[in-house]
């Protein structure tokens, strides 16, 4: 059982894809520690695209490295169109 929940979090913290050997303990709290530290990292750029904080803090802290990939790759919500009064610079010439 400690293997599998080590193996769970060793993918949510992106650990599995650079193989990080530990023992199970030491996967799950290094795991812990970084998914705890993305958590309010990922729910920052969240919050500047738009985006809700406390949603992307907890998927943060649960998908880890995962939700931070997301929301950076992520385009803004509710950007609006630019005002068609005033052309972008490649119309300008």
């Amino acid at each position: 059982m400690t293997q599998t929940i080590a193996t769970i979090l060793g993918v949510a913290s992106g650990f599995i894809l650079i193989g990080y050997p530990e023992a199970p303990a030491e996967m799950i709290a290094t795991s812990l520690v970084v998914d705890a530290s993305l958590a309010p990292l990922t729910a920052v750029i969240a919050s500047r695209r738009g985006r809700s904080v406390s949603l992307w803090a907890v998927a943060g802290f649960i998908f880890g490295l995962w939700a931070l990939a997301y929301v950076l790759l992520a385009g803004r919500r509710g950007v609006r169109p630019r005002d068609p009064q005033y052309p972008s610079a490649s119309d300008a010439a």
